[in-house]
């Protein structure tokens, strides 16, 4: 006998362990971002080494070449970034159509869409994600660009003070390291952001296709914030606080770093 009263109960049990689980994705996802963007350390310590001589020390005379050439390194941050941050939405994405797809399944023996609709719905989710505009009126490129950005003035920064002081390549490489180290809290909170937004669009736009699903229920996680608390009090349509259409897309990012989660209001032939 099961241990849930009814259906739309073990299927609301079930979409709970699996926000759990996709929380548990999300460290995996930071680090590989934060090794990606990583990756310019190498190419930073190259092109120093072009610029040096046998004695590791940059002249005065290439500094204003040398920062002029970082414009490459800041392409290279945008570059790395984006197939990392476009790799983690995929992934958050495909991984959310099949759990959730399995779990409908499992409690009403009907799939909530038919497999041959995944890599559609997931291609969906991939473009709403990078194209959306944030409440910073930013899309997703635009955050990379900003923090691609940012890291280059600081390497420049770094660079430009350590050759009018004539320290050697080897402790502009140490600092460079110590700037990348120093931005792993913005890597980590793009990171988050992104998967998870893209874990509740999953979510979404499985039920817009699915005949099993009524509405969805916006449940505000484990860090409670103005905004998701707001929307998980909503009554927006008689049906109860919470609960929204899957087309309502307020739902899918209530605010940067936001931990709530979505479940389903099962169509009534299905309880």
């Amino acid at each position: 006998m099961s241990k849930y009263p009814n259906k739309q109960a073990e299927l609301d049990a079930i979409f709970e362990r699996i926000a759990r689980e996709h929380r548990g994705l999300l460290p995996k996802q930071q680090d590989y971002a934060i090794k990606e963007i990583g990756r310019i350390r190498g190419e930073m310590a190259e092109l120093l080494a072009d610029y040096a001589g046998s004695d590791g020390i940059i002249k005065r005379q290439r500094l204003n070449r040398l920062i002029r050439d970082l414009d490459d390194i800041e392409k290279a941050i945008r570059k790395y970034g984006t197939a990392a941050l476009d790799e983690i939405i995929t992934e958050s994405s495909e991984w959310a159509t099949a759990k959730i797809n399995g779990a409908v399944t499992t409690v009403t023996g009907s799939a909530a869409i038919a497999v041959s609709s995944f890599d559609y719905i997931n291609r969906d989710v991939l473009r709403y994600v990078t194209k959306r505009f944030g409440s910073d009126g930013l899309v997703l490129s635009d955050r990379v660009w900003d923090l691609a950005g940012s890291m280059r003035d600081d390497i420049a920064s770094v660079i430009r003070s350590s050759i009018l002081r004539g320290e050697g390549i080897g402790d502009m490489v140490s600092k460079i390291r110590d700037i990348h180290a120093n931005d792993t809290w913005k890597i980590r909170r793009l990171a988050r952001t992104e998967s998870t937004t893209a874990y509740r669009a999953a979510t979404s736009f499985n039920a817009q296709s699915s005949d099993v699903v009524e509405y969805v229920k916006l449940h505000p996680g484990v860090k409670k914030s103005e905004g998701c608390m707001s929307l998980a009090n909503e009554n927006r349509y008689g049906e109860g606080r919470g609960i929204f259409l899957p087309t309502d897309s307020e739902i899918y990012n209530p605010h940067p770093n936001c931990t709530s989660f979505i479940t389903y209001v099962l169509n009534e032939e299905y309880l």
